[in-house]
């Protein structure tokens, strides 16, 4: 870990830290900032609720609006992706009956977020190694004449791929594309959300972006914010899209304040120069930790993540999702976070790369792999 910039967090040295992509890490001065936020509330809160927030939030909107290229009045503040499908479901009026489509790579609140409105869901179903002509393909033969929504990750949380967002929206229009982008603010450089063809696009801050958690957004094409609602009816009732996002009654409103200070951190940190730093890194670590493990390199057309990446574990080890469970903690004992992923069959371990990370992280790993392997391989079912 390298030492210099782990002073920035406040992780737990004894840990080998290699799954940011998950919930994030807060830097200790925006985690501070948050704070201040808090205690100013505490301070005056008639104030605070009446007087100051719409402007802190309206600055704090300005602030994530700027930084992933978008006109202010286009993007909500939401807590996290999972509530921007909540909202988009609403605004749409999913009811039972509808179809919505969604991929076996998906995250999958937003498949369950449909599914307790009713809705059916329909896969479009390709293998890691699809190459992104399959990846459309699967998209369009997933519709049927019922199909309300396409949801589709443009980076997939368990498999780490960028997905072709554009492509896959072209092919399915008129049906519209919400795209789960949690894991692209901060880690995907010269976005162009509007040029993608889609009709709602959603994005963390936590992960990449290093502001608080619960700190998200929501990007709406022009012709459907009218109808786009938050979830819970407060005291923004009757204000303008996005405005009536804001003030949701007595909610803890500090991660979006802090928003500004997570985005100073991430350019403070180096910004797309880091942003390369990590790609690089996590090319040399995932290597490391192939060869130790002895697996094939994984080929395909659809490229990875810069941030995130999958290396392949033994045939037939931790082919669950309860075995994965068990290889987690057993990972997670030995001192490493970083979590197995189950898949059509096969496990991968999901290596991430973060600015406090360095290649003895990676080493460190490579090195325990075998032994903590050894150990699962009698209770996780490999020949």
């Amino acid at each position: 870990m390298r030492r210099d910039i782990a002073e920035q967090f406040e992780l737990d040295p004894d840990l080998t830290h290699l799954n940011h992509g998950a919930f994030g890490a807060v830097p200790r001065a925006v985690r501070q900032a948050q704070d201040r936020a808090r205690a100013r509330i505490e301070q005056a809160p008639m104030r605070a609720f009446r007087d100051e927030l719409p402007d802190l939030l309206a600055a704090a909107r300005e602030s994530a609006t700027r930084f992933l290229g978008l006109p202010a009045e286009s993007t909500a503040l939401v807590r996290n992706v999972t509530e921007a499908v909540g909202v988009v479901l609403q605004g749409l009026d999913i009811v039972p009956g509808d179809d919505v489509v969604v991929s076996n790579h998906g995250y999958l609140t937003a498949g369950w977020s449909a599914e307790a409105r009713g809705a059916t869901l329909r896969t479009a179903a390709f293998p890691v190694d699809a190459d992104p002509d399959a990846v459309v393909a699967a998209f369009v033969a997933a519709l049927t004449e019922r199909t309300r929504l396409v949801v589709i990750d443009q980076i997939t949380s368990p498999t780490a791929l960028v997905l072709p967002v554009a492509a896959v929206a072209a092919a399915v229009a008129p049906v519209p594309v919400l795209v789960d982008a949690a894991h692209v603010p901060g880690a995907l450089p010269e976005l162009d959300i509007e040029a993608l063809g889609v009709a709602f696009w959603a994005g963390n801050l936590h992960k990449w972006a290093y502001t608080p958690r619960a700190a998200a957004t929501l990007w709406v094409a022009q012709e459907h914010r009218a109808s786009m609602r938050p979830l819970v009816t407060s005291w923004s009732h009757g204000l303008p899209y996005p405005e009536r996002f804001d003030l949701q009654g007595t909610v803890d409103h500090s991660s979006w304040v802090a928003v500004p200070d997570g985005l100073a951190a991430w350019r403070g940190l180096g910004g797309w120069e880091q942003v390369v730093r990590n790609a690089d890194l996590l090319l040399r670590g995932a290597e490391h930790v192939r060869s130790a493990l002895g697996t094939e390199h994984l080929q395909g057309g659809t490229p990875s993540a810069p941030c995130l990446r999958l290396v392949a574990l033994p045939e037939g080890l931790a082919t669950t999702s309860e075995d994965a469970e068990q290889l987690w903690q057993r990972l997670y004992a030995a001192g490493f976070v970083v979590p197995p992923i189950a898949f059509e069959g096969r496990c991968y371990l999901r290596l991430a790369a973060a600015p406090y990370n360095d290649e003895s992280d990676y080493e460190r790993l490579a090195a325990a792999l075998p032994a903590v392997l050894d150990t699962v391989r009698a209770t996780v079912g490999t020949p």
